[in-house]
């Protein structure tokens, strides 16, 4: 199978779930292609239904019957179309199924299903995640946001994430956007500095170094003085900042390293390699867990 796809984590941004483009393309068999990432600390549940079928991607399954079967109860989902936004940032309507509902219990064993009136089935299986923590130490290292991080499932990924939430006075409206904080400052060659966001890093990798983690303030302040001369001179008014923990089950890292890496100067890759845990058909599905932390700010 040949899939045209992008990664599940812009995500950070995962991180929103299902808002990635998504034109999965297999053999002239037709297969279904469930794409499924259940939020642990939601009630609500997306999984998108898609087909393979020939040279390019299918058109949207409507048609099908999904269920999510755990802890001894059965949900089903209905089919409808969110307007999520694409990898530029454009507002797209897009077809998926939802659960409204539908908590998942920590540690229990699901099963999604989805079947059509033509004889097409598809499953997968999962374990509810146990959601992290996120704490920050007022002002216990001076210079830095202090973030103890703990994760109650040592598997899969992680990264954290920092925002700074502002209104902008544009024309007669307020509007609220989003600007991303760097969390490491990175130091190279000739003294060169630069900043950047933390990546997916394996749940092991980051036990292993301890549960700290500190940003340097430094790099909260460059955004404040980067949104500021963006929209000068129209006033903006800080809400709050944010920082957002998120974890994501085995299967779903499994999916992202597959598709993403390793890509290196000594690495020879002459094709993308596909993944799925979908038996009868294609895709992946897993569960993922978030917190936020959120400060408000006076200004």
């Amino acid at each position: 199978m040949r899939r045209v796809c992008t990664t599940l984590l812009a995500v950070a941004a995962l991180v929103a779930g299902c808002n990635q483009p998504f034109e999965p393309v297999g053999p002239t068999d037709r297969k279904l292609v469930l794409y499924g990432i259940m939020n642990a600390v939601s009630d609500t549940q997306y999984v998108r239904v898609e087909s393979t079928f020939g040279t390019s991607a299918g058109p949207a399954v409507t048609d099908a019957s999904v269920t999510l079967q755990g802890n001894g109860a059965t949900v089903t989902f209905r089919d409808t179309t969110v307007l999520w936004r694409d990898t530029l940032g454009h507002p797209v309507l897009t077809n998926v199924y939802v659960a409204y509902h539908a908590s998942l219990v920590p540690g229990a064993l699901y099963s999604l299903r989805a079947s059509t009136p033509a004889g097409f089935s598809a499953s997968s299986a999962f374990t509810a995640m146990h959601a992290p923590t996120i704490a920050l130490q007022s002002f216990s290292t001076p210079g830095y946001f202090v973030l103890n991080t703990v994760y109650n499932e040592n598997s899969g990924a992680a990264a954290v994430h920092f925002y700074l939430d502002y209104y902008v006075l544009q024309g007669d409206a307020w509007n609220l956007r989003t600007e991303e904080v760097p969390v490491f400052l990175n130091v190279g060659a000739n003294d060169s500095v630069s900043s950047s966001v933390m990546p997916l890093t394996p749940v092991p990798t980051l036990v292993a170094a301890g549960t700290q983690m500190l940003i340097d303030s430094t790099l909260f302040q460059q955004a404040r003085s980067r949104v500021l001369k963006r929209y000068a001179p129209a006033p903006v008014v800080y809400l709050d900042i944010r920082f957002t923990q998120t974890q994501i089950d085995q299967a779903l890292y499994d999916y992202y390293f597959v598709s993403n890496g390793p890509v290196d100067l000594l690495t020879i890759r002459l094709d993308v390699p596909d993944y799925t845990n979908v038996s009868g058909g294609y895709g992946v599905c897993g569960a993922r867990a978030e917190r936020d932390l959120i400060f408000p700010l006076d200004r």
